[in-house]
């Protein structure tokens, strides 16, 4: 299909004819980007510059994909296209040329599995771990090689190794033997000649870096490097675009600093604000600041809130002339999972798609009361986390119960029953070697029931106190289930109670999101179960018949509504958005020991700004309702600071106002700065009855607790250790601990 030639903007004419000169480009979401860096390279190949002199570099394999057939489209006929590229393809060709030019040791470049890595990964925790702390870290396997695997892909973001990358994520020192599993899992790799998707520009970039003299023969082959999403960009690829240049041509970076979330993948702002310049000083630099996507409602509320933070470009995104208008609607609700199936009820009877209806939400702990709600209204949905709620892992003991409870687990097979009761009694994990249980599970397996006396009869002598008393608990709740005559809500509230289930799936997990994710997707299946007011047998029937619809509903490709995160929306855009769960605690979400760059106000800012940019006609926001209880200050229940940093009232007035264009504005409530600016840079210019005000206010800053990470705009990363009334106590990365005011303390926290 042709691709369309549309009048460009000013603003996009100009990138289209930039002169020569490295350049940064500042798009806000919904600019057009893509359209005058088309027309940019399509101008530079009518001046003469060879396709093969012409780099393109997007940020993904879809947006190449993209990028590369609109590209075909527009210069049909005018000779041959430039090759797209993504960073990870660029350092596959590198790499290759490395291994034939002898620079670089033989390697397969087909990424290994991820289930080949992790087993490695495993292994070399086994290896490295102290033998004391092994049992411990066994009870959580899966979480460790997940996090493992996560500090050796970002020791890879960065060239100064994984002992800074050990500092930088502020790991705790019962986490130093990560260090040794990098270097056992890098021996390993080297000797198997492979390579993982982060080692295709780690590699080469190692090299390069370490062999400056030769470096210059692998850079200077292109007239124009073009770099889009600029601000998704870490160290690494940072100092591979160097490279690649190699002090020739032009380099051109389009990006928004606003929309950096990627921050643990080793993104910041600071590479397109500050770093590009550094290194490629641009002779021009561009905004596209006119976004086609949403109207002037949202436009507006987007703005004040991102104002907030420091570390961002001077630019004030501006809905283009003609762009439909988009609804903002803040909606305060007691039980979001009843309100959003209402909301989906009255869209289907008035025969309106739910393709176009996305469902945004900061952790996924926040999407499984919704999933079950939707389940349970037969709304087809899909889910980016592959499988519906009802198939997460720290699920599945809770089933075994039901299961036992119902006398379906005498009816299957005699392994499916032993690999069931090893799954029931390590959750959470009883703190017994797995040597010692997997026998007394077979024992227990080989019987058609009273497996509860059986297991009391095998706990063996040569355990400790502690692991026999745990042992004989799960003995004794083994039988109580055996002869349950409650419903299935009763039923699993008994386990829950009994073994502590909740403390001790976020025990088991690596980090704390990890655990609360867990907790919150139990209690959510509990509390559903408790509504059912049904027996085990019924339970399980109604659950299978959900899951039996969902799958057919997925395999008819039915239309279904989309639950992602807000992470894995960057880049896509639905008519309608309903971003859920919109209180103190999960956004901002500040992990108090999470494994991860340490969190922000602004990186969550960042994250919310992207989330609500993702709407083209209807934006729904969902708060907590008011506390019925004077008292009750629970952070769940206290709406996001960030709803009043949008100052949603006056960007509705402000936006009627645009289109009735009055005289003058009321003065019922001031209208602030960026307002009038926003007015201003759209020829309305009306008189104001009230004066303006200097900025929206400031949200509170949320008190950290314990254990926390902050961000001080001058003595940078620190941790809270303790507090005492009003002060706080933090040490910083220098090691050295400061005691602070609170109250004096916000304004320096970013």
């Amino acid at each position: 299909m042709a691709e369309p030639n549309p009048v460009l903007t000013d603003e996009q004419q100009a990138v289209a004819e930039h002169p020569g000169g490295h350049a940064k480009i500042i798009a806000v979401a919904g600019s057009g980007k893509t359209t005058a860096l088309l027309h940019y390279v399509k101008n530079r190949l009518a001046s003469g510059v060879a396709p093969q002199r012409i780099l393109v570099l997007m940020y993904n394999r879809s947006a190449r994909e993209d990028f590369a057939q609109r590209l075909d489209a527009l210069i049909q006929g005018a000779g041959q296209a430039p090759k797209v590229q993504t960073f990870h393809s660029l350092g596959y060709r590198l790499y290759q040329r490395m291994i034939a030019s002898g620079h670089i040791a033989p390697a397969n470049l087909s990424p290994l599995p991820q289930s080949v890595a992790q087993l490695q990964i495993w292994r070399a925790i086994e290896e490295c771990a102290a033998a004391e702390e092994l049992e411990d870290i066994r009870a959580r396997k899966q979480s460790e090689i997940e996090a493992a695997e996560f500090f050796i892909d970002y020791a890879k973001t960065i060239l100064d190794g994984e002992l800074s990358a050990f500092q930088e994520l502020k790991l705790g020192d019962e986490y130093q033997y990560f260090l040794k599993v990098f270097h056992c899992f890098e021996e390993w790799r080297r000797s198997q000649q492979a390579v993982t998707y982060a080692d295709l520009i780690y590699d080469p970039a190692i090299f390069l870096s370490l062999h400056p003299e030769i470096a210059a023969q692998y850079g200077g082959h292109f007239e124009d490097i073009l770099v889009d999403e600029y601000q998704d960009i870490n160290a690494v690829q940072h100092f591979l675009l160097k490279a690649v240049h190699g002090k020739n041509g032009n380099v051109i970076a389009i990006g928004d600093p606003d929309q950096t979330i990627y921050e643990w993948r080793g993104s910041k702002p600071a590479y397109l604000l500050r770093y590009f310049d550094d290194d490629f000083p641009p002779s021009n630099i561009y905004k596209l600041s006119r976004t086609f996507r949403y109207g002037h409602t949202l436009s507006l509320a987007a703005n004040h809130c991102i104002q907030h933070n420091r570390e961002r470009a001077d630019i004030l995104c501006i809905s283009a002339e003609n762009t439909l208008e988009t609804r903002v609607d803040l909606h305060a609700c007691d039980n979001e999972a009843h309100w959003l199936v209402e909301h989906l009820r009255r869209r289907m009877k008035q025969g309106e798609s739910l393709q176009q209806v996305a469902i945004l939400v900061r952790l996924w702990s926040a999407a499984a009361p919704l999933e079950l709600a939707l389940l349970a209204a037969n709304i087809p949905y899909r889910s980016a986390n592959r499988n519906t709620v009802l198939s997460r892992r720290e699920l599945r003991p809770l089933f075994w119960s039901l299961n036992i409870a119902s006398g379906r687990f005498r009816e299957l097979p005699q392994d499916r029953r032993r690999r069931g009761l090893y799954e029931w009694l390590t959750a959470p994990h009883i703190r017994i070697p797995r040597r010692v249980l997997e026998p007394l599970c077979a024992d227990v397996a080989r019987r058609d029931g009273n497996w509860g006396q059986r297991l009391y009869e095998l706990v063996p002598q040569d355990i400790s106190q502690a692991q026999a008393r745990r042992l004989k608990q799960r003995a004794a709740l083994l039988q109580e289930f055996e002869r349950w005559r409650g419903t299935g809500g009763e039923l699993l509230r008994r386990q829950l109670g009994e073994l502590d289930y909740l403390s001790g799936i976020a025990d088991d997990s690596f980090t704390r999101q990890q655990g609360e994710e867990r907790q919150q997707a139990v209690l959510a299946f509990c509390q559903y179960l408790d509504r059912l007011r049904q027996p085990p047998a019924e339970v399980l029937a109604h659950l299978q018949e959900l899951q039996r619809q969902h799958q057919e509903g997925e395999q008819g490709d039915a239309d279904a509504v989309l639950i992602t995160t807000m992470h894995q929306a960057k880049g896509l855009e639905w008519d309608q958005v309903i971003i859920p769960a919109l209180n103190r605690h999960n956004m901002p979400y500040q992990p108090q020991r999470d494994f991860s760059t340490p969190a922000s106000l602004e990186s969550e800012r960042r994250l919310l700004y992207v989330a609500m940019t993702r709407a083209r006609r209807h934006l729904l926001l969902l708060t907590p309702a008011a506390p019925t209880k004077p008292a009750d200050d629970s952070e769940s229940q206290c709406p996001s600071p960030f709803i009043e940093e949008m100052q949603l009232p006056l960007c509705h007035r402000l936006a009627s106002a645009l289109l009735e264009r009055p005289a003058t504005l009321p003065g019922e409530a001031p209208v602030t700065r960026l307002g009038l600016r926003y007015l201003k840079a759209l020829g309305f210019c009306p008189e104001l009855e009230a004066p303006a005000r200097e900025e929206a206010p400031a949200a509170l800053v949320r008190r950290p607790q314990a254990g926390e990470n902050i961000r001080h705009r001058k003595l940078g990363y620190g941790r809270v250790l303790q507090w005492d009334g009003e002060r706080l106590e933090v040490q910083f990365s220098d090691k050295v601990s400061r005691r602070f005011d609170w109250e004096r303390l916000q304004p320096f926290l970013t």
